[in-house]
């Protein structure tokens, strides 16, 4: 019984240290992305779900790129994470003001159902906690 207990708790843990190493390897994956490289992400992802033309493909590269530029450039920028959020959701605004000179309606209305969508999806999702370092634990004398 006590080896049961014992395989039973060493698989508990593993899964658990397998779960945070694929989110750390995600997020990971998707912080160290150029703005050029999230650009082109963007523009192919808007290309299959709302059927771009070329020109349109071209405009909205420019428009996410320049955009993915600013953001970038405000991990350099000294400001409080609230004031860093406020500033990317303004250029996000701003993201979203261009694209609608270049979409046509019906595509501007699919682009902004996917993203409520998302939106939806992110707010049913648990925050993540920031990642604190791991401290020893207590040493209690247990006779299992």
């Amino acid at each position: 019984m006590k080896t049961i207990k014992i395989l039973f708790a060493a698989l508990i843990i593993s899964t658990g240290v397998n779960a945070q190493t694929k989110d750390a390897a995600q997020t990971e994956t998707v912080q160290k992305k150029t703005p050029e490289e999230r650009a082109k992400f963007q523009t192919e992802k808007m290309t299959t779900e709302l059927n771009l033309s070329d020109d349109q493909i071209s405009r909205v590269y420019e428009i996410n790129l320049g955009i993915d530029k600013k953001n970038e450039g405000l991990k350099e920028v000294k400001m409080t994470e609230e004031d860093r959020k406020k500033s990317i959701a303004q250029n996000n605004e701003a993201r979203k003001a261009m694209l609608k000179e270049v979409l046509t309606a019906d595509q501007f209305t699919k682009l902004e159902q996917k993203q409520m969508e998302m939106k939806s999806v992110k707010k049913i999702a648990p925050p993540r906690e920031p990642k604190k370092p791991e401290s020893q634990p207590s040493k209690e004398n247990s006779n299992n």
